[in-house]
């Protein structure tokens, strides 16, 4: 018999004064921590070092270091969960531990990667990407980086210590990321492109101030970062949020079903929104099983902070799945009142979505009071279409037995059908081809989120909540939607979906890459990240836009018209008509001094990525819903 034991020893009230002086004497505020040199990286892989490499043997950057910022107040070793410590053959995070040094390493640490060409760039201002959760520099940003450092960028990505680590931990070592790339590039400010999580780590840092308040008597993290992070410093031009959570998510509540595979000995591919198991069923209240090592709530460990920090309550906006018997399979979520508001279910017990977001500090309330620096100009991209591809042999077996594929085996008119009709409300606009539905029927394809509006991981409302971030009246330059996934919104630009369309005529079982591909080229995240950071700039090569012969509005094929465009006069000629010369950075490679990525370098990076290998596991990078549970698409 397990007994469900909390308690608390009281503090002598002796031990407590001497506790309190002393964190005030350690913990006055600070400018930085002082711990950080960023001249003085422990560690550093350049030249022919296999860990500069994708697991395809890619070459991703020209330089990875390893920094530590070792103020002991800030930062803490951090708990992880069974099955998320760093291996260095993750598609998501290829040679994390290595490079890390320490599967399960302290968030003091963190990996700055440089991409080809960072120190013979054109352009002025370098950008610095930021990761979102269970995932790495080296896993998602790649393609990214390799079109950024092609347009001339000096480009910098992040890999944190920890896969779902506390938010504000993360937005000191944005700060001390950003110290380190001014240091070496002599730049007074970066852009900044946050991804998913990553994203609101960005976001705290850009709205931190000596004076703003974080504490949270339920959450002592906010408390520390309003005595030692760094206040902004007036060194981001530009904020980029690609996916970002800034709504908050309630995943983990909504589709309980994914709990049964840790509670049954699998490894979490959520955190748990139960903290007790009971195996017989709750009738039997003297057999469970305790679930504290996996769950949100920070008692009896606490793996998952910074998704503790993110949740919010989204059934008021879209109805939880299994209050909608339309659905079908979907809406056969175990115990699905009771995880969200808390109780005794059939199988569980837990205290709900609320009680969690308390706990987890509400975050995201404090962030939108602080709101991000006016002075920093704020750009916002996400996505709509659910449909997300994996790869369908790395798919585990669920618990109702049988793999994804074997559960389902579907026709056409089930998946027309369910999109057509079940899905319009909340999909209008989402159009499914006979490649996609080819998809669908092999498992190729999966509706990920589909209880409201998303990118097969988000809601799109609430990557869309710009309020989180414009409260102290930062201007927003652009929210725009494109019908891309989660993950898509890394990869897609015409250059890389114009590969997958090829690859899936070339193969007839997989048609689906000629639907997924267009829908790259269409979207073209890539080329909008890049225009959004080039807006304002000069282009390379172009001085003061007045001497007649030089790159300047005198000349009649140079009207500067679009954003990077040179000459909107002549088609064949960078002018967002035809697009030829918008995809020479990728076909190309990087046109500067250092080393760059070829064309076959990427095409194979891209096909690394395209088996993506998309388990559920990298749609529950952001508490996402996966599909080995019963409902499998949930």
């Amino acid at each position: 018999m397990v007994r469900r034991t909390i308690a608390e020893a009281p503090m002598n009230p002796r031990v407590r004064t001497l506790t309190i002086l002393l964190a005030f004497l350690v913990a006055t505020p600070a400018a930085a921590t002082d711990d950080f040199d960023p001249t003085a990286p422990n560690e550093v892989w350049e030249g022919d070092s296999p860990l500069l490499q994708g697991l395809e043997g890619e070459a991703l950057w020209n330089r990875i270091e390893r920094f530590s910022d070792s103020d002991a107040v800030l930062f803490r070793q951090e708990d992880f969960a069974p099955g998320s410590e760093w291996v260095d053959d993750a598609p998501l995070a290829p040679h994390a531990a290595q490079l890390f040094g320490d599967p399960t390493p302290h968030s003091g640490t963190f990996l700055l990667h440089f991409g080809q060409g960072w120190a013979s760039a054109t352009r002025p201002t370098p950008v610095l990407l930021v990761p979102g959760a269970a995932s790495s520099a080296s896993g998602t940003l790649g393609l990214l980086a390799a079109h950024l450092a092609a347009e001339g960028r000096a480009t910098f990505a992040l890999t944190f210590a920890h896969p779902h680590g506390d938010c504000f931990q993360q937005a000191e070592q944005v700060a001390n990321a950003i110290e380190r790339i001014l240091e070496l590039s002599g730049a007074e400010q970066v852009d900044l492109v946050g991804h998913s999580k990553g994203g609101v780590a960005a976001a705290i840092y850009l709205s931190h101030t000596s004076s703003g308040s974080w504490s949270d008597e339920a959450d002592t993290r906010g408390d520390r970062y309003e005595q030692r992070g760094t206040p902004y410093r007036g060194d981001v031009r530009r904020f980029v949020a690609a996916g970002v959570p800034l709504g908050g998510l309630d995943t983990s509540f909504r589709w309980p079903s994914n709990h049964l595979v840790p509670a049954n000995g699998g490894d979490p591919l959520v955190p748990s929104a139960w903290q007790e198991y009971y195996p017989l069923g709750t009738a039997s209240f003297l057999v469970y099983d305790e679930l504290y090592h996996l769950d949100l709530w920070p008692e009896g460990g606490d793996p998952y902070p910074g998704q503790a920090q993110l949740l919010r309550a989204w059934d008021d906006e879209h109805a939880l799945p299994g209050s909608r018997p339309e659905l079908g399979a979907w809406a056969a979520q175990v115990d699905w009142w009771t995880t969200y508001y808390g109780g005794f279910g059939y199988w569980s017990w837990g205290p709900g979505l609320e009680d969690a977001a308390e706990a987890g500090g509400q975050l995201l309330d404090r962030l939108e009071v602080a709101g991000v620096d006016p002075q920093v100009e704020v750009a916002v991209l996400y996505g709509t279409n659910p449909l997300v591809a994996v790869d369908q042999p790395a798919m585990v077996v669920d618990p109702l037995g049988g793999e994804y594929g074997d559960v389902w085996g579907q026709d056409d008119a089930f998946w027309t059908d369910l999109i057509e009709t079940t899905l319009a409300s909340d999909f209008p606009d989402l159009e499914v081809t006979d490649d996609d539905l080819a998809g669908l029927r092999s498992g190729d394809l999966v509706l990920g989120e589909l209880s409201g509006l998303s990118d097969g991981v988000l809601f799109a409302g609430s990557a869309a909540a710009t309020d989180t971030l414009l409260g102290r009246g930062a201007p927003l330059l652009e929210l725009r939607s494109v019908d891309l996934s989660h993950l898509d919104l890394l990869l897609a630009s015409p250059g890389t979906g114009a590969m997958l369309v090829a690859q899936g005529e070339a193969d007839p079982d997989k048609v689906h890459l000629r639907a997924l591909g267009q829908r790259w080229i269409d979207g073209d995240s890539l080329g909008w990240i890049a225009d959004i950071l080039a807006l304002g700039e000069e282009e390379p090569g172009d001085d003061d836009d007045s001497a007649t012969g030089d790159d300047d509005d005198v000349q009649p094929d140079d009207d500067d018209s679009a954003v990077g465009d040179d000459d909107d006069d002549d088609v064949a000629d960078d002018d967002d008509s035809a697009g030829p010369e918008r995809e020479a950075p990728f076909t190309s490679g990087c046109d500067c001094d250092q080393a760059g990525g070829s064309a076959s370098g990427w095409a194979a990076l891209l096909l690394a990525l395209l088996a993506l290998r998309r388990t559920a596991r990298v749609r529950a990078a952001c508490g996402a819903p996966t599909d080995r549970v019963e409902p499998p698409a949930s």
